[in-house]
């Protein structure tokens, strides 16, 4: 942020690695092998409120001050393989964690994630520092991983939903 309180773009690309990672795995977890049922009863608004939920809960995890940051446009809706299904999605930078402890903040999302249900689909360390994981109870998708530049990016997808919920 600058002294306006605007927030800026990192510069830089993501490792295309990296961002085909992310691609494969929501498109895998959040859309895959679903017919034209939604994969939660959520409407649009709701998805995102638990996707904003997952993020802030993860975040929790973290040690001391951590600012979340938008990456690209804030909240995403994007089509699913079947019409009108839909996911929703969030990305944000984490500011305030010393890129030397990376690994180790990493190591701590994880423990969370399982510990409170999600399931790791893809851990590409050491590789690359990208882990997605998958809760087991709603479906949604969350990701963590680290740019060229050394931030680390955090994001949630829901599973595929109806844009006005099943309910």
């Amino acid at each position: 942020m600058d002294e306006t309180g605007a927030r800026h773009a990192v510069p830089g690309p993501w490792p295309a690695r990296i961002l085909c990672a992310v691609a494969a795995a929501l498109v895998a977890t959040a859309c895959g092998g679903q017919d034209a049922e939604p994969g939660s009863p959520l409407d649009e608004a709701e998805a995102g409120e638990r996707v904003a939920a997952h993020i802030q809960d993860a975040v929790e995890a973290l040690p001391g001050e951590v600012e979340l940051e938008e990456v690209g446009n804030g909240r995403v809706s994007a089509a699913c393989d079947t019409d009108p299904l839909i996911t929703v999605s969030e990305a944000y930078w984490l500011r305030g964690l010393p890129e030397e402890d990376n690994e180790e903040n990493v190591d701590l999302l994880v423990e969370h994630w399982e510990e409170g249900g999600f399931t790791v689909t893809d851990d590409l360390r050491p590789d690359d520092v990208f882990v997605t994981a998958v809760n087991d109870e709603d479906g949604f998708t969350m990701s963590v991983a680290m740019s060229k530049q050394g931030g680390l990016s955090i994001d949630a997808t829901s599973p595929c939903i109806h844009p006005s919920g099943t309910d």
